[in-house]
């Protein structure tokens, strides 16, 4: 407000002189120059918001690598744990089955088929089983291992009164 009350009265004061005409073309000049000066203002404004929207997507798309990169850390150290839990159970029992290499067998198939249904008719008379197959691609039911051959033997006998008379002992090698 305060610049047009200035304009019209400079407007009105050098209509009454005699250098009217050039003081009036100084005077649009000089506004005109005010005009797209203060107008540039705006435009570097926009220009300063555009660059610190730049600045803010490239900070987000750190943000999301960032968050990716961190992600893929922890599934990569999740797969190497499970492995390495995967690869302690496989070796105990590799262990296990070094120590424990005497076997009680009462069924031996050559179709799995059988061999699974005999092991189920065998659990579901309460006794631990186990599924073993031989060099020979055997279906063996197995339920008992134990580490000395004097162990085996004694339950060897229990087998055959309790289970199956042919039953026999397996050495895992």
């Amino acid at each position: 407000m305060n610049l047009i009350n200035i304009f019209t009265y400079l407007c009105v004061r050098n209509s009454k002189s005699k250098f009217n005409r050039n003081s009036m073309r100084n005077l649009v000049i000089v506004l005109s120059l005010f005009i797209v000066l203060s107008s540039g203002c705006e435009m570097f404004g926009k220009k300063k918001r555009a660059e610190q929207a730049a600045i803010e997507l490239k900070a987000k798309q750190d943000s999301t690598a960032k968050a990716n990169k961190a992600a893929k850390v922890a599934k990569l150290k999740k797969q190497k744990e499970e492995k390495a839990k995967q690869d302690a159970i496989r070796k105990a029992e590799e262990e296990r089955k070094k120590l424990y290499k005497f076997h009680i067998i009462v069924g031996s198939f050559k179709t799995p088929k059988y061999a699974t249904s005999y092991n189920d008719y065998i659990g579901a008379k309460g006794y631990q089983t186990e599924l073993m197959t031989n060099n020979y691609n055997f279906q063996m039911v197995s339920i008992g291992a134990f580490k000395s051959w004097r162990d085996a033997v004694v339950e060897l006998k229990k087998a055959r009164e309790a289970i199956e008379q042919t039953s026999w002992i397996y050495i895992r090698e």
